[in-house]
C-alpha cells in the first residue's frame, strides 16, 4: 500500500540524493504538545528520546496539508509503506537496525524495541493524560517507559491530518552513572549501560542528536510517485523530473487543485 508525504521539493532532492528518509525528534515537530507534558512522578519528556517520520494513507488530496508543509509549492511523495531497508530480527518482526545494540551520539538504540512498523496515530481529548501515563516505575530511582505507545497521541484537533508515522525510540546514556573501576570488558560496559538507562530516563537525561537518517530500499525507491503542489511552476516540474530520471519507473502527476487556487 502507498503513503504519502507532503514536503518541499528541496527535501524530495534530499532523498533522492541520499536514498533515506529523515526521521525528526518528537519534540521538533510542529505539534508542540507532542513534547510538552511529561510522564512518570518524574515529569520525564520522551519526545526528546522518540523519532518520528509522518505520513498519511489517505489517497485524497489534502488542502491543510499541502498548506501546511508546501505552502502549495511542494510536492507530495508516494511509496510504499515497506520501504525500508529492514533486518529479520526474529520470527515476529524486522527492525530499522541490524545490532542488538548500537550507539548514536550519546544515546543508545536496540533493534529489539524498534520494529519496522508504521502506526496509526490516536487522537484524543486528553493528551496529558495519555503522555502521563507511559512512564513505569522501575526500582527506587529508575524509570522504564511503554515504547509501544510513545508517539502515538495527538489531540483530536489535529485528527484532520489523519495521520500515521514510523518511530524510532532511543535511550539515553550518562557518562556519570558508568564511571566505574569495575569496568574491564565491553561486556562489563554493556551490562553497565543496560544497568544504568532506567536512571539515565529518570533524571531526563538529555541526548545530542536532532535525527536520524534511514536507508531506503532502492527497489521500492524506484517506484516513487511525486505530485506537485498546486501552485508549482513548470520550471518546477522540470527540477522534479531531472531529479527522478534515475527511477525507471517513477511518476510524476500533477495536483488537482492545479489552476484552481488563486495566488
Amino acid at each position: 500500500m502507498k503513503i504519502y508525504h507532503y514536503t518541499s521539493i528541496e527535501t524530495l532532492a534530499l532523498i533522492v540524493q541520499n536514498k533515506t528518509i529523515r526521521f525528526n525528534r518528537l519534540d521538533f515537530v510542529d505539534d508542540c504538545e507532542e513534547s510538552l507534558y511529561g510522564s512518570g512522578p518524574t515529569n520525564i519528556k520522551l519526545g526528546q528520546y522518540t523519532f518520528v517520520s509522518c505520513w498519511t494513507k489517505d489517497s485524497k488530496e489534502n488542502l491543510s496539508l499541502w498548506k501546511m508543509y508546501t505552502n502549495n509549492k511542494g510536492v507530495r511523495i508516494g511509496l510504499d509503506e515497506d520501504m525500508f531497508i529492514t533486518h529479520k530480527i526474529n520470527d515476529k518482526f524486522k527492525s530499522y537496525f541490524s545490532k542488538p545494540i548500537d550507539f548514536l551520539g550519546n544515546a543508545m538504540v536496540s533493534a529489539f524495541i524498534n520494529e519496522a512498523k508504521l502506526y496509526d496515530i490516536s487522537y484524543v481529548q486528553n493528551l496529558e493524560s495519555e503522555m502521563n501515563n507511559l512512564i513505569e516505575k522501575v526500582g527506587e530511582t529508575g524509570a522504564g517507559f511503554k515504547t509501544d505507545k510513545i508517539g502515538l497521541f495527538k489531540r483530536e484537533e489535529w485528527s484532520f491530518q489523519k495521520e500515521c508515522r514510523f518511530k524510532i525510540n532511543v535511550m539515553p546514556i550518562n557518562p556519570f552513572l558508568i564511571n566505574d573501576t569495575k569496568i574491564k570488558t565491553d561486556f562489563d560496559l554493556i551490562f553497565k549501560l543496560m544497568e544504568t538507562l532506567g536512571p539515565s530516563i529518570a533524571i531526563n537525561t538529555p541526548i545530542n542528536i536532532s535525527y536520524i537518517d534511514v536507508p531506503l530500499n532502492a527497489n521500492k525507491l524506484d517506484y516513487i510517485e511525486v505530485m506537485m503542489g498546486p501552485l508549482t511552476t513548470k520550471g518546477e516540474r522540470i527540477i522534479v523530473e531531472h531529479l527522478l530520471t534515475q527511477f525507471s519507473h517513477a511518476t510524476i502527476i500533477d495536483s488537482f487543485f492545479n489552476g484552481k487556487i488563486r495566488k
